[in-house]
């Protein structure tokens, strides 16, 4: 099974096929491993965002140069998709982008990470649609505070690890308030540098908790409660 490795330090996308037994060696897919400049898209200034689509093509965030570029498979240049390669709190910018997910439609949905917020880039769009956040840093609903990963459902459901304020919340479409379905804040360490989460086929939620050194599954219980 093939599987894409993404780092801040080494600035690069790695595609390794895992084969049982031997001994293997990843192959660069997208960046040249050098910390990149707003200009080139090239290269990479620190990844901690991937999305791979049915076709190959990724959509990778890129911290450092505040924006997100498509690698369409074998290519050796990234696209631009969304901000502008510097940072800012408009909606044509990004502020040190992290998670990003596209939905079924096609739209790409960011976390503006220093931004506290998720937007929404349609196809060719040059500015982003708010869709969760962007109130301010804060506690509240309808406010998220360092966010980092999203996972969509089939339904277009954002699922956003918001690890400022330990906890993770689900944003229904169309509705800018979040229902809190995991909190962490019992737990003083999780989700203060949690990085990536994923879910499984039965809506079980695997975060990536860096200062912790550990994966914790959290099981939905319902729309509104789980246990971790």
């Amino acid at each position: 099974m093939p599987t894409y490795c993404y780092g801040s330090n080494n600035n690069r996308i790695q595609l390794w096929s895992l084969v049982p037994g031997t001994t293997v060696a990843g192959t660069t897919v997208a960046g040249i491993g050098a910390y990149g400049a707003p200009g080139l898209y090239n290269a990479i200034a620190a990844s901690y965002g991937l999305y791979v689509d049915s076709s190959g093509t990724l959509f990778v965030s890129d911290y450092g140069n505040h924006r997100v570029t498509k690698w369409i498979r074998n290519s050796v240049s990234g696209i631009l998709v969304a901000g502008t390669g510097m940072y800012g709190s408009n909606l044509t910018h990004l502020y040190g982008p992290r998670g990003v997910w596209v939905d079924g439609n096609g739209n790409l949905c960011v976390v503006d990470s220093d931004n506290h917020r998720v937007v929404k880039w349609s196809m060719n769009a040059t500015s982003g649609i708010l869709v969760a956040g962007g109130f301010g840093r804060g506690p509240f609903s309808t406010q998220l505070n360092s966010p980092t990963a999203i996972i969509m459902d089939v339904y277009d459901n954002m699922f956003i690890l918001d690890a400022g304020n330990q906890r993770i919340q689900q944003f229904t479409p169309e509705n800018n308030v979040g229902i809190t379905i995991f909190d962490g804040s019992y737990n003083s360490g999780f989700g203060l540098n949690a990085q990536s989460m994923v879910m499984d086929s039965f809506g079980n939620l695997y975060v990536a908790d860096y200062n912790g050194m550990r994966i914790q599954k959290i099981i939905l219980i319902t729309s509104s409660s789980c246990t971790g």
